[in-house]
């Protein structure tokens, strides 16, 4: 190695800043991160690597030696987008029915070659289930496996397998003459060596590389491309996938809670202007049990909403909107709050709905 850790970790560091862009909340800004010196350092290198002659003569040597089984991944550097490295990949004969990767740094004077490898992870699945009713997408906090909330609970459902790809340093035998041949030119051509996995997946601290998030970086990520994952993925690692359930195989309970809450939420996301310009993407959530103070603290919003509306939408359907708004409220004055909504209430959700055409796209409210 020409480098060692820590002067490959300042290399890293002249084209990536630290900790700019991260907030408070864990949220990213990548405007920040657009704006800085280390990023308009990397675009430039990027700009200028598109122009280098060797890397051109290499590309058309490995394209003669490989007739349709070349892949170029590396279109977009001349304009300054994606990666530090030029990227290509070799479709392997259906002997092994992988792909090859070749990258090489135009940072340091490194490259890589790896395949690809699926790994099958069993996980159980979360205690909760999303649905689609009447319009609206809803997260439910119970378990989908609770006939109290879902009828014919599916047991096959408790398991799920997840698939997921990741790099593998090393290659099958029939792979390794091709990688053999086109890392010689690589290094002719280049004057680079090949960068071991004990080096490259060195996390790289308080930096975001493309798809990266804080304390996910790595060297591989900074000097190479961030499009795969370099080790192994750790069950652990990998969140409980969802259950996503019919609405025709909920109870008579719940159906009842979420018919109530939708036309409540229907009257509120017509009325919200972010959420008519089509610029948000919510998600109603709820435990499955219809709360006084929830409807109560939506009703309020509704009326600020309607004085004056917001949107044409809105302006429209105000009189509707209020007429409706004025009987739930009346509803949920007289409700005590406990147990399932009132026969009076669904039957008026049921009313609303059906005569108020619901928007197809989910929409939301936390």
């Amino acid at each position: 190695m020409k480098h060692n850790i820590d002067e490959l970790l300042d290399i890293a560091y002249r084209y990536y800043p630290r900790g700019v862009g991260i907030m408070d909340d864990g949220d990213i800004d990548v405007q920040r991160c657009a704006e800085t010196e280390e990023h308009d350092r990397l675009v430039r290198a990027r700009i200028e690597a598109s122009r280098g002659d060797r890397w051109r003569g290499l590309r058309r040597r490995i394209q003669d030696g490989f007739p349709g089984r070349f892949m170029n991944h590396s279109l977009h550097l001349p304009a300054g987008r994606c990666d530090a490295c030029y990227s290509f990949s070799i479709d392997m004969p259906e002997s092994t029915g992988r792909t090859l990767w070749f990258h090489v740094s135009f940072l340091v004077p490194y490259y890589i070659v790896h395949s690809e490898r699926t790994i099958d992870i069993v996980k159980q699945t979360r205690a909760s289930f999303s649905v689609d009713f009447r319009g609206l997408h809803f997260s439910v906090r119970r378990s989908p496996f609770d006939p109290r909330v879902v009828a014919r609970p599916d047991d096959r459902q408790k398991f799920a397998i997840i698939s997921r790809e990741y790099a593998t340093f090393d290659l099958l035998p029939d792979e390794q003459p091709c990688a053999e041949w086109i890392s010689a030119d690589i290094e002719a051509t280049f004057g680079c060596e090949r960068m071991p996995p004990e080096i490259g997946t060195v996390l790289v601290p308080d930096v975001m590389p493309g798809l990266r998030l804080p304390g996910e970086a790595r060297l591989y990520d900074c000097l190479f491309t961030d499009h795969h994952r370099w080790v192994e993925p750790s069950p652990s690692d990998e969140p409980a996938p969802g259950v996503q359930i019919e609405a025709s195989n909920l109870t008579e309970s719940l159906v009842a809670v979420l018919t109530v809450l939708a036309a409540l939420y229907s009257i509120l996301w017509s009325l919200m202007p972010e959420l008519q310009s089509g610029s948000c993407y919510w998600v109603v959530r709820t435990d499955g049990v219809l709360r006084k103070k929830e409807l109560i603290d939506a009703l309020a919003k509704i009326r600020v909403l309607l004085e004056p509306p917001m949107t044409p939408t809105g302006i429209a359907a105000r009189r509707e909107f209020e007429a409706a708004a004025r009987e739930l409220e009346a509803l949920v004055a007289s409700w005590d709050g406990e147990g399932e909504p009132p026969a009076a209430m669904v039957a008026w959700a049921w009313s609303f709905l059906a005569s108020w055409p619901v928007n197809s796209e989910p929409v939301a409210s936390s």
